[in-house]
């Protein structure tokens, strides 16, 4: 039988969260390593989701919406880890004149967010902020051990080609992407059912004032909408 990353999906996932070089370059020698590092980006998407699913609950969105709305949030997080892969692989190409497959990069990323699987955990009380922020680092850590195994870098060339991507898709995001930002602002309010309130002073002021102000708020924007204002 040919060994595939699928087949040894949880052996690499482990190997990519222990920061092991064999890992990295198992991933990119097995078949499937491209799809293998879609499932991993979309559970962690998910993942991260549930763990920011307080934010849903505040805003009161039904059952079956609140599920829907965790799905879009992971394909939309696989977008953001694809636009980060692009942005580090130009610069891999304009700073150290590496030119591969993106296909490298995409599989080298994606398994570095292997640790990411956990970002559920952001839920707890006291404790998500530290969690979320030790996961980013080890996320980051992973990725510059893949860089320097698959583009063949040193630790601090690997380092500087990760955070300089990542400098890049921000600058891009915020500027040329704000229209990708506003279409995906759009479908998670639409999916969700209501406008979400994600700031933390909107968040505290739904809580106070209950249920009221957010049918309140509802009722006012289907009011707008049939009198035609947006």
């Amino acid at each position: 039988m040919t060994q595939t990353a699928l087949n040894r999906f949880w052996e690499l996932v482990l190997g990519a969260i222990a920061l092991k070089e064999e890992a990295f370059e198992l991933i990119q020698s097995l078949p499937q390593g491209a799809i293998a590092a879609l499932y991993i980006v979309l559970i962690a998407g998910f993942s991260q989701a549930l763990g920011q699913g307080t934010v849903l609950f505040v805003n009161r969105v039904k059952p079956l919406r609140f599920f829907l709305s965790l799905l879009i949030g992971s394909v939309l997080f696989v977008f953001t880890v694809l636009f980060w892969g692009l942005s580090t692989w130009l610069v891999s190409f304009v700073l150290f004149k590496v030119n591969i497959p993106y296909g490298i990069i995409w599989c080298t990323l994606g398994f570095a967010y292997a640790p990411l699987i956990l970002s559920f955990l952001v839920a707890l009380p006291y404790l998500g902020v530290p969690i979320q922020v030790l996961l980013s680092i080890w996320t980051l850590l992973a990725f510059v051990m893949g860089l320097r195994v698959a583009l063949d870098l040193t630790a601090w060339q690997a380092l500087s080609c990760s955070v300089l991507g990542w400098l890049v898709f921000q600058i891009v995001q915020r500027t040329i992407g704000r229209p990708v930002a506003i279409v995906g602002k759009w479908l998670s309010n639409t999916v969700a059912g209501t406008r979400l309130v994600t700031d933390m002073q909107g968040l505290e002021q739904l809580l106070q004032a209950g249920p009221q102000m957010l049918r309140r708020d509802n009722q006012t924007n289907a009011g707008d909408r049939d009198n035609g204002e947006v």
